[in-house]
């Protein structure tokens, strides 16, 4: 593990990662190196931009870490996931939980921010619906921008459409 993080250093390392896996199945112990190990070889698949190579991995990645209940690695499995757009599925823990589910990186009143922004609603209308001033809304804006990869209020509105985080009880009108 120790060699593949290293030789990650200089870039996309899959055949150190691949070699840690083998290693790690190879011990038949440490169970729980497994699906760290098999997250970083698909991570260094989807860093050479082959998401095909990438899909393997971390399916196995989410399998061993669903099994681990390992819901840090998990979580990092679906956002890598979402980020390279693979079909894999995501968390079956992520699932029924509406917005948390879906985007676990952000706060309540971040999700609650999202709302607005997808809504359409201006750093202002977000403020006074929310009872904060436009700098704070804008900097949860900032935030929720940051934590989702997205360049804009348009795509970070797409995403939460896509996502379904409009599709529960709490959606703005």
């Amino acid at each position: 593990m120790i060699r593949a993080h290293l030789a990650g250093l200089d870039g996309p390392a899959p055949d150190a990662w691949r070699a840690a896996l083998d290693a790690v199945d190879a011990a038949e112990g440490p169970a729980h190196l497994r699906p760290f190990a098999a997250y970083r070889l698909g991570e260094a698949y989807v860093l050479l931009g082959d998401r095909a190579g990438a899909e393997e991995p971390l399916r196995r990645a989410a399998a061993d870490a669903d099994a681990l209940g390992a819901g840090l690695i998990r979580r990092w499995i679906d956002d890598l996931v979402r980020r390279a757009r693979l079909g894999l599925p995501p968390s079956p823990s992520g699932s029924g939980h509406g917005a948390a589910g879906a985007f676990p990186a952000l706060t309540d009143r971040e999700r609650e921010v999202l709302r607005l922004v997808a809504a359409g609603r201006s750093n202002r209308q977000i403020g006074e619906e929310l009872f904060i001033s436009t700098k704070t809304a804008s900097v949860h804006v900032s935030n929720i921008l940051a934590k989702l990869g997205v360049s804009g209020r348009g795509e970070a509105a797409a995403l939460a459409h896509r996502e379904g985080l409009l599709d529960d009880q709490t959606r703005v009108s």
